[in-house]
């Protein structure tokens, strides 16, 4: 791995560890029955991953649970479910071992992701004086896609030395649709959740499954077409090729 790569990962770890102190620091859980019940089913759903055509990383349904956990949670208890589902993303039913570096970047990259996501949702409304759930969701979902997506092209970039302006994009142009729909999924299950109304939230499940499989078969559908549209390129010259002959 180049130098540059090992030193952004040292960054974004260095980062990662300073959030989990403050997020330890600031531990205050409300209501911890309903935290454990939320935090076991975002692991759940951090089980759920898509390989990305393309990239060496996969993409879970864990961050529906973030975003919702901006809303529902404190700081610490939101920061736990991103850490806790980077963890099962990075472990649970791997094709291959992952390397411990693989593990670290993705644990702090997701910490990062998310401390960010909820201190941007929360801070920025209450400067402007913008008590709303919808402002603090929509902005929140925002930051954490184009963090997550930046933060992971710029090490692909570094460590496989490909041009950033041509990674980001196609990260993006994967994982935007996936993110949109699971925003609003969260959005949902926020509504839901607020007051004493949990039963609600526990529908966020099935709809993630549901979104989870649809996007997994819209990928392989991309992917056979992308096949069989190379193929018959292929064909098409080696028949103009015969013909030449």
């Amino acid at each position: 791995m180049p130098a540059k790569a090992k030193l952004y990962i040292a960054m974004i770890a260095a980062i990662a560890a300073a959030t989990l102190a403050v997020a330890v620091a600031r531990w205050n859980p409300d209501n911890l029955r309903a935290f454990i019940l939320f935090f076991a089913m975002a692991m759940v759903a951090s089980a759920m991953k898509i390989r990305l055509p393309g990239f060496k990383t996969t993409i879970s349904a864990n961050f529906v649970f973030i975003l919702a956990g901006i809303a529902l949670f404190s700081f610490g208890e939101t920061v736990l479910i991103g850490l806790g589902g980077a963890l099962v993303q990075s472990l649970f039913k791997t094709q291959t071992r992952p390397k411990p570096v693989q593990v670290l970047f993705n644990a702090a990259c997701l910490t990062v992701c998310t401390a960010a996501a909820f201190w941007s949702s929360h801070a920025v409304p209450a400067t402007w004086g913008l008590n709303s759930l919808a402002v603090m969701m929509v902005l929140g979902a925002c930051v954490y896609v184009v963090l997550n997506t930046g933060l992971v092209s710029l090490v692909v970039s570094l460590a496989e030395r490909q041009p950033l302006r041509e990674v980001w994009p196609s990260c993006y142009e994967w994982t935007f649709p996936y993110f949109l729909v699971g925003a609003a999924v969260a959005g949902l299950a926020s509504i839901a959740g607020h007051g004493t109304n949990w039963g609600g939230t526990l529908l966020v499940m099935p709809v993630t499954y549901f979104v989870h499989v649809y996007y997994r078969m819209h990928i392989i559908r991309a992917v056979l077409e992308n096949i069989s549209s190379v193929s018959q390129q292929d064909e098409a010259l080696l028949t103009g090729s015969s013909q030449g002959r």
